[in-house]
């Protein structure tokens, strides 16, 4: 099955996360990169960006005990209200109906997770319908949403003891064309950043 883009959330051993993973069919040439607090995706050639703006973005951003994960720019937006003081169920909320879907040929929803402590909040834009959920985290629990055809929220079996091991779980899951991955993992003072190109 062919799910596009995930965003997960989740916890394991005391420790929150956020994950991410690429797939794609149109532009599989991508790689996912660290810089900093964040992790970037961008075309491996940068000719692509002018055949698609979406296709190059911050997936995860961290700052503090906060990680975001989004599918695209939304990730940033949703940093800027949180650190300016917005809660963040109402920042993710907020940039995603702000948003709404990317406006490409496929309608491809927008999506984001937010990771702070035990909460994690999940949310997609897609072209007919908005949808955002708080979750309180217990070791163990993971969730994702997808662009397509898994695009509820729901479980998933996804875990991990470095942010490396999550992110490679991610590229693993069951779903066709895996392209990159990523994750960010609370270390108990920062969050530690990994990444997954094969």
């Amino acid at each position: 099955m062919y799910v596009g883009r995930i965003v997960a959330v989740g916890r394991t051993a005391g420790r929150s996360w956020v994950g991410y993973r690429v797939s794609s069919r149109s532009f599989p040439n991508r790689r996912a990169e660290i810089r900093g607090s964040s992790v970037l995706v961008a075309p491996r050639d940068p000719v692509d960006l002018a055949k698609n703006p979406y296709i190059a973005y911050n997936c995860i951003r961290t700052f503090g005990d906060t990680a975001v994960v989004a599918n695209g720019t939304q990730a940033d937006t949703i940093v800027e209200r949180a650190e300016d003081g917005m809660k963040p169920l109402d920042a993710l909320a907020l940039c995603l109906v702000t948003l709404g879907y990317e406006r490409d040929e496929l309608n491809t929803p927008r999506l984001a997770g937010v990771v702070r402590g035990k909460e994690a909040w999940l949310g997609i834009a897609r072209d007919d319908e908005f949808r955002a959920k708080r979750y309180i985290l217990e070791d163990g629990d993971a969730f994702m949403v997808a662009t397509y055809e898994a695009n509820n929220l729901q479980k998933v079996d996804l875990s991990g003891s470095t942010a490396q091991a999550v992110a490679k779980g991610a590229f693993d899951l069951p779903f066709e064309r895996p392209v990159c991955s990523a994750a960010a993992l609370w270390s108990g003072d920062k969050f530690e950043l990994g990444v997954y190109n094969p």
